[in-house]
């Protein structure tokens, strides 16, 4: 009766590992605009063509500053089509002394 065999593996992150979520996992991700995550990931390369799985950016946030981003390839499919793209998953602030 309906899809509780799928239904069965929706749990939170937490839940699922055993382990508990990590506060600030994202870091500063939840404060940066829009606009500035996709500008970040707009200077990132081409995700089918990328051979690194994760990357980083450095980018100008606007009011936060300037902002790291950690970018990571993920694929999605339909039927015999996958089509690859960047997900932001960390931002974290540059401080003015940080070595570049």
């Amino acid at each position: 009766m309906g899809n509780s065999r799928l239904a069965a593996n929706c749990q939170l992150p937490g839940q699922a590992t055993g382990k508990p979520v990590l506060a600030g996992a994202n870091g500063i991700l939840g404060r940066i605009q829009g606009q500035y995550v996709a500008a970040a990931t707009n200077l990132l390369p081409p995700a089918a063509t990328a051979t690194d799985a994760r990357m980083e950016v450095d980018l100008d946030a606007g009011p936060d500053g300037r902002v790291r981003f950690f970018a990571e390839k993920k694929q999605v499919k339909h039927h015999r089509h996958s089509h690859y793209f960047w997900a932001v998953y960390r931002a974290e602030p540059i401080r003015s002394d940080d070595p570049i």
